[in-house]
């Protein structure tokens, strides 16, 4: 009882019901430290809970009967004079209905690896984080607006897998994928969720355990090896995390204390169709300091960079309804969850999935926005491949879905990207859903990626489309390393090295992303000859460059584009480079203006263009603009 009433002090319970408490994993769950262990869990409405608890060396159970707060019926908890660090629990909850249900801890800082699912005895805190990384992790973000930004979108599992098929562990994948990611050129990490989970077919989507790394991939040391190797050589770490929504298998969350406690009161909005899951209940404080804690220990405990956060449609807007209107309630919550973390991490960044036409994902909460840093842009990811995907002699027809994107691009921050979702599912991978030849996909493959580099907003591309993975992604297999013996598939991993070299060098590309400045097409309409045209800037005018794809089989051998400043151009970056399986020896020479005007420009040149081709030109600076 002593214990109870010295952790749940009238202030504590009062923040937890209110929907206030950021740090609940401080108080509930599972503690060992010398020689007490204790319990805690918040279990409305029952007769009564037992813990019980298994050596897993000798398989020893014993139980212990948990107190009610004094004050407060619905939180229950008991002191053990023991060190049970490592033991095995679960609890055991009697219903007034005469019902046990065995449930997992909520709060589990960790968890018995699939199939199994009790939750596991966690000690203090050891890793013993180096000062030089919790410095870095201040000032990683800095400026993240003006710098380059490609994100390179993993799953931990299927990246690659050892010789008889198991998982490496978070430590031993970080020494094999923080070089490659390095060597490919990214800035940043983001990994599919590791909050604990059942099913490996729900990649990490399918939450149990919302304070317990997946024991798939080892401990929370090795995690936190992992999460210190990523800083200590430059590289962002983004978390996947899911706000709304949760497992429905019974050891979890669902139906926690016989009835409804977590999952969302209304039935019409409780169940989400088609993934499997149960929505969280936003209006009840005690599930909301859930979630905050969620957010709030991943970032302080094992100093994530940021999250992605999934499947904000269901909290943007009201589930289960077709006309999908806009859901305050979801949104308020969002704006609570933003805020809070913003003022306790203000270095942190949060990425919003898709939400569709909700207004200002991207804006500051006290301007009335619902506080992200950035949105990823589903429609341009959407309207692009539908684009690539059409016959080339058809895009005339679908010209419109690959220019659209610039009449919303300066509503919100954007990250453009090629995610999971893309290649997932029967969606094919990217190199599989273009048409033509073998040798015309890979022509526009890259073709692809280059307008993804030099389209506005920051990068993201998930794992294997960087060496053209040819089938879809399966949560099984690893990643078809293989294939980069082939000289096409290993030509996209040139050229994506390349690509990136190029993104990060030419700040034309991600100085002014955000802003109109950043961005003039030269002719957006030309779906004639399927071609788009036009200039990205930085902040100083010598970075400007022009940008011209060809998204046709023709070869345009004298172009007509407009130019803005009077001189010489050079090639400085195409496609279509022979070194990467392209028909162009090597890269254009320079080419003078004509006094004459296009494009809405006082200038132009005459380029040669050949088909699937992104050519970008720069003005020289060795003076022969003079001429």
């Amino acid at each position: 009882m002593e214990f109870l009433l010295n952790t749940w002090t009238k202030e504590r319970l009062q923040a937890f019901h209110e929907g206030q408490m950021v740090d609940g994993y401080l108080y509930f769950g599972a503690h060992a430290f010398g020689e007490e262990t204790t319990f805690s869990v918040w279990a409305p409405d029952i007769e009564g809970i037992d813990v019980v608890c298994v050596n897993p060396e000798t398989e020893d159970t014993s139980t212990y009967p948990l107190e009610q707060h004094p004050h407060d019926a619905s939180i229950w908890g008991v002191s053990i004079p023991e060190n049970l660090e490592g033991q095995l629990y679960e609890y055991a909850l009697r219903t007034p209905r005469g019902e046990v249900l065995w449930k997992s801890d909520p709060y589990a800082r960790q968890s018995e690896k699939r199939p199994f699912t009790k939750s596991i005895v966690s000690g203090p805190e050891e890793y013993a984080w180096p000062l030089e990384v919790l410095k870095r992790k201040q000032t990683i973000n800095d400026k993240h607006l003006e710098r380059a930004m490609a994100i390179y979108e993993v799953h931990i599992g299927t990246w690659r897998r050892k010789e008889n098929g198991e998982f490496y562990t978070y430590r031993e994948i970080a020494d094999q994928l923080i070089p490659y990611v390095i060597e490919m050129g990214f800035t940043h990490i983001q990994i599919l969720p590791i909050t604990e989970h059942p099913l490996d077919e729900s990649w990490g989507y399918q939450t149990t355990g919302y304070f317990s790394p997946t024991g798939r991939y080892g401990t929370a040391e090795d995690l936190k090896y992992f999460v210190t190797s990523c800083t200590e050589h430059g590289l962002g770490l983004f978390l996947d995390w899911v706000p709304g929504h949760f497992c429905v298998d019974q050891h979890g969350l669902a139906n926690f204390n016989g009835q409804l406690l977590y999952e969302e009161a209304r039935e019409e909005r409780r169940m989400n169709p088609d993934w499997g899951t149960l929505n969280f209940d936003i209006n009840k404080g005690e599930v909301v300091s859930f979630i905050l804690s969620s957010a709030h220990y991943w970032l302080e405990e094992f100093k994530f960079d940021g999250y992605r956060m999934d499947a904000l449609v269901n909290l943007l807007f009201i589930p289960n309804i077709k006309e999908r209107p806009h859901n305050a309630e979801g949104a308020n919550f969002l704006r609570k969850l933003t805020a809070s973390l913003k003022l306790h991490y203000p270095e942190k960044l949060l990425i919003a999935e898709d939400a569709w036409h909700y207004p200002k994902v991207t804006h500051p909460v006290e301007s009335g926005g619902v506080g992200f840093d950035y949105k990823w842009n589903f429609g341009w990811m959407h309207d692009t491949l539908e684009y690539m995907k059409t016959p080339p002699a058809e895009r005339s027809k679908a010209h419109g879905k690959m220019n659209f994107s610039m009449v919303y691009q300066y509503e919100e921050r954007y990250q453009v990207i090629f995610s999971h979702d893309t290649v997932a599912d029967g969606r094919k991978s990217l190199l599989n859903k273009l048409p033509g030849t073998r040798e015309e996909r890979f022509l526009q493959l890259r073709l692809l990626f280059g307008f993804w580099m030099a389209h506005p907003g920051k990068k993201l591309l998930f794992m294997g489309q960087e060496f053209g993975h040819f089938e879809e992604w399966e949560f099984q297999p690893e990643l078809d390393w293989a294939s980069l013996e082939d000289p096409q598939h290993k030509g996209i991993a040139d050229f994506m090295k390349e690509l990136l070299a190029f993104y990060r060098s030419e700040k034309a590309f991600f100085e002014l992303d955000d802003e109109r400045d950043g961005f003039m097409w030269l002719d957006a309409d030309n779906h004639e000859q399927s071609v788009a045209t036009f200039i990205r800037r930085g902040f100083l005018p010598e970075d400007e460059c022009l940008v011209l794809c060809n998204f046709s089989e023709h070869h345009y051998e004298s172009f007509h584009v407009g130019a803005p400043r009077k001189g010489s151009y050079e090639e400085i970056f195409s496609t279509n480079s022979a070194k990467f399986g392209g028909t162009a020896a090597d890269l254009q020479q320079a080419a003078k203006t004509l006094d004459v005007p296009c494009d809405n420009q006082d200038y132009s040149l005459k380029l040669d263009l050949p088909p699937f081709t992104m050519s970008i030109w720069k003005k020289r600076k060795d003076g022969s603009d003079l001429l």
